[in-house]
């Protein structure tokens, strides 16, 4: 299992990323105009190469090449809960939770409707 890339995401590496989990291999151009604001061909090749480089992105033939998601979204993901996690909550879950219930970001069924969910998870032994 490749080792996941140290370097983050900036926002809009993440939207390219975003793309490709979401619609499997595609061409620079294809990722272009996927991007609401489609920002110059040339913006978007330079993006791909740099994601390239940070190991999240693989790239496929040539003319035009396929760009493909290296790396699974679940593994990004649970690199950024972590890094969110240390840097701004010293590692507590708790903190995390409580400050999206105060954000209104998590509602009180949704938060219900998790522990039912980690209940059920605890007793199949997951």
């Amino acid at each position: 299992m490749p080792r996941l890339p140290s370097e983050n995401l900036t926002d809009r590496e993440a939207q390219m990323m975003e793309i490709l989990w979401r619609d499997g291999a595609q061409s620079a151009e294809a990722v272009r105009l996927a991007l609401d604001d489609q920002p110059h061909d040339s913006t978007v090749r330079t993006l791909l190469r740099i994601l390239a480089q940070k190991g999240y992105v693989r790239i496929r033939g040539r003319q035009p090449a396929l760009y493909e998601a290296a790396i699974a979204r679940s593994r990004v993901q649970a690199k950024a809960t972590r890094n969110l996690l240390t840097r701004f909550f010293a590692g507590s879950v708790t903190d995390l939770v409580q400050q999206l219930v105060e954000d209104k970001q998590l509602s009180p069924e949704e938060l219900d409707r998790i522990g039912k969910s980690f209940k059920a998870r605890r007793r199949k032994g997951g």
